[in-house]
Parts: C-alpha cells; structure tokens; sequence
C-alpha cells in the first residue's frame, strides 16, 4: 500500500493557499493559455474521436457542473475533432457501474473514483491507467502538496482530484432562531434541540439515508470523538484495535440515540443525496451533516444565501476535539486502462485541470479544490460561509478519511447497510460491531 504523506504536511499547504486565495490576484489568460497545445486550424483534417467522460455532476444548477461543462466546451471548441460525451450518474449509479464496467475491462474513457480502500481495487486489477506520464512539473505543481499519495500505489498515480474537503454541520440560522435553539457545542446539544425543533415543525437534521454513506460520514466523526482523536479505523488496519473495541461500540450507540430521539427528518432512509441537498437550499431542516463541497451550491440557492453558517462536529461526551475533522481528499478523474483514446483523454483531462482552479474560481466554486487558488475572496464577492470555511482549514490538527476510504469494500456493506438498518429499527450496537469484525476477519 502506497507511503502516506502525513496530514499536517497537506493541511500546511491549504493555509499557505488560504492566505493567497485571501490576498492574491486571479491569474487570467485564455483557456488556451493553460493547457490548450492545439488550434482549430490544426486540428481539422484529424480524425474524429468521441471521448466517454463519465461523471457525478448531474444538476445543472451546481457551479461544479457549470465548471466542468464549461471547460469541455472550450476543449471542444479548440479541438473539433474531439467530443465529449457525458455519463450523468449519482454517486452510488456510478459506484455500481464503475464495479460492473471493471469486472468487463469495459472502463469509461474518463470515469470517477475516490481514495484509499475505494481506490485500491481498480489499481489492482489494472483497469485503470496510471497517470505519472501526465504529472509533468506544470500540472503536478497545481495540487496540494501530498494530496496525490491518497490515489497512489505502489508508486503509480492512477486518479487526479479536483476536491480536497473537511466536513462538518451546516447550519440554517433562521430556522435555529425561529425553534429558540443555539448553535451546538456538544453532540448533547444536538440532542437537546430536538424537541424544540419538532415543536417548531422544523428537521432537525437532513440527512441521505438511502444513499447509506452520509450517514457513515458522520458516523466517522462520532467515532473520531469517541476515540478521543483520530487514527481508529487505522489502528484496525494495522491490526492493534478491532471493531468489538468499546469505542466503535460507543459510537455506534451514539448515532443510535440520535436516531431514536428523531434527530433526523422523517423517512430520512429514503432520501437520497441531491433531494437531501436540495432539500436543505430550500429551507427544509435545521442542520446538514456535509462536506464543504456543498457551499458553493448552497451560496447558488436564493432561498438560504446569506442564512448558513458551518460548524465543526462538537466533542461527543466530553470527548474529541474539534479541531480534528474527517478529511474527504475528493474524488477524482481516472482514466480507463483500455481506452481505445488514452492518449486523448490524457490530453483533455490535463486541460480539464490545468483550468480547473481558475474556472471555479470565477464561478464562486473555489472552496475545497485539491488544487491551488490565487484570486482575493472577498474582492471576487465569495460569501462570508465560504471565507469562514476557508479560514476552518487552517485549524484543521488532525483528520481521519471515511470508513469507506479506510476499510475494505465488504466490510464498509455491512456498515453501511448496517447503519442505514438503524433508520429504521433499533438494533444492538454490540452486536453490530461484532458483525463488522467478523466480516473483517473473513476479507482482510
């Protein structure tokens, strides 16, 4: 398994970002100023290729759809023998193609995958093709110093990322004045506001549950508190705690009595991702548990702009500390290893990045890019949610990735599928974790 570079190292280098993103200009040029090496003219007699770009931005609304669209579209437009052809999927459609596409060598041109344990599968099986060749000093100098290792193995990069998250509580704060309740600083809080809010008519907190992994993301906080501090899930990969440890049980419970004490909206096992998101642009629930991937899209909604605030998950029991987050390096693009059009995808996927940052930056999407942003924030008219999450970053001490990033993909169903069994039945946190050891020791 591929050599870490430790968090402090990566976390160093968004502050160093932050204070540029904060203080910098934004670097113009044209699209064919970074990274375009062809023109129209030139491209005219070439033979036409169509290129598969298999991807997660399905809502046209979303600044990261927009951003993405536009610079294809200006690829496209330099080089007209080159189309782009999209595969709009959710996240949990593109998981289960991806899989049934790898077990085929049947790969999309350009697909999406996320780091670690996810990643690990698709780089053993060689279906994806490494990207070294790509990472000359001009690309390679746009990413965050260290992100790269998460989609690294055995010294093959084999995924590129465009986002690098922390995750925590989004908060509505209208919706919290009108139930009377104060912003949380204990996970006992939390559990406090419930009644209130359910007096006022209001969710307390939104959450994907059809989508099984929100939950487990905020699952991986409350065990990350309960621990005391990160590193759990990793000391059970390297084989010095287990999952019957008292502190995955503990958490486990946690998650329980916030469930049963209605924390979350009703039917939450049925809400899937978008409708979850976009329930909360609308003005539906008091609290949502994410990633800061959502802000630009929130600061997008004319319902909730200017009335959210973000939060660090509070300490659980007097446990934790909330300068320690769950660290989503991103997801990122990754090339099919039998691409009929390597070569060309290579080509696009450099530009896609090379304008990435920029792109986004101009479109209010540049909180949370793996990539590195010059342009002064608060000139460009970035909301007050994104300067204070920006500014969140540099506090970041420690970080732990999700459960599904960390451990092995038939232990992470049984967690998922048993924490999404939790929304609807209670069920014995004891038991539970003793189900993730056994699944554990018959895969690891």
């Amino acid at each position: 398994m591929k050599k870490r570079r430790t968090l402090t190292m990566i976390m160093s280098t968004v502050l160093a970002i932050t204070l540029t993103a904060c203080g910098g200009s934004n670097g113009g040029g044209s699209a064919s100023e970074n990274g375009a090496t062809n023109t129209p003219a030139a491209n005219q007699n070439k033979e036409n290729i169509t290129i598969t770009f298999q991807t997660l931005q399905t809502d046209k609304s979303a600044p990261q759809y927009q951003v993405e669209e536009e610079i294809a579209n200006n690829y496209m437009a330099e080089n007209p023998h080159i189309k782009i052809e999209w595969d709009r999927l959710d996240i949990e459609q593109q998981k289960v193609k991806l899989k049934t596409q790898a077990a085929s060598g049947e790969v999309a041109d350009i697909t999406m995958v996320n780091p670690g344990a996810q990643l690990q599968p698709f780089a053993d099986g060689k279906v994806l093709a490494p990207l070294n060749d790509m990472l000359d000093d001009e690309l390679k100098g746009t990413f965050l110093e260290g992100v790269l290792d998460y989609y690294t193995f055995d010294g093959n990069v084999y995924a590129l990322p465009y986002n690098m998250n922390i995750a925590g509580i989004f908060y509505n704060k209208e919706l919290f004045e009108q139930a009377g309740v104060e912003p949380p600083a204990t996970f006992e809080d939390i559990i406090a506001s419930v009644p209130k809010f359910k007096e006022a008519g209001i969710p307390a907190m939104m959450v994907a549950g059809k989508d099984r992994w929100p939950l487990s993301f905020m699952f991986t906080n409350i065990l990350q508190r309960v621990n005391g501090g990160p590193k759990f899930l990793d000391d059970v990969v390297a084989g010095n705690k287990q999952f019957t440890d008292p502190v995955f049980v503990e958490a486990i419970a946690k998650l329980q009595e916030l469930i049963q004490a209605g924390g979350y909206q009703e039917g939450a096992a049925t809400y899937d991702y978008n409708t979850t998101s976009q329930q909360f642009r609308d003005g539906i629930g008091a609290m949502y548990y994410m990633g800061t991937w959502e802000i630009s899209t929130i600061d997008s909604s004319e319902k909730v702009a200017g009335k959210i605030g973000f939060l660090p998950f509070p300490t659980v029991g007097g446990k934790g500390n909330a300068s320690d987050f769950v660290i989503a390096p991103g997801t990122a693009y990754a090339l099919g290893a039998n691409s009929k059009h390597l070569d060309e995808s290579k080509a696009f996927l450099k530009y896609l990045l090379l304008n990435y940052p920029k792109v986004a930056f101009e479109k209010k999407a540049a909180v949370g890019l793996a990539q590195k942003v010059e342009g002064d924030m608060k000139a460009a008219g970035y909301s007050d949610l994104a300067i204070e999450a920006m500014a969140l970053f540099n506090e970041v001490q420690g970080g732990d990735m999700n459960f599904d990033n960390v451990i092995e993909p038939a232990t992470t169903q049984t967690h998922l599928n048993g924490l999404q069994g939790l929304l609807v039945k209670e069920a014995d946190p004891a038991a539970l974790a003793a189900e993730h050891q056994k699944t554990w020791e018959a895969n690891k």
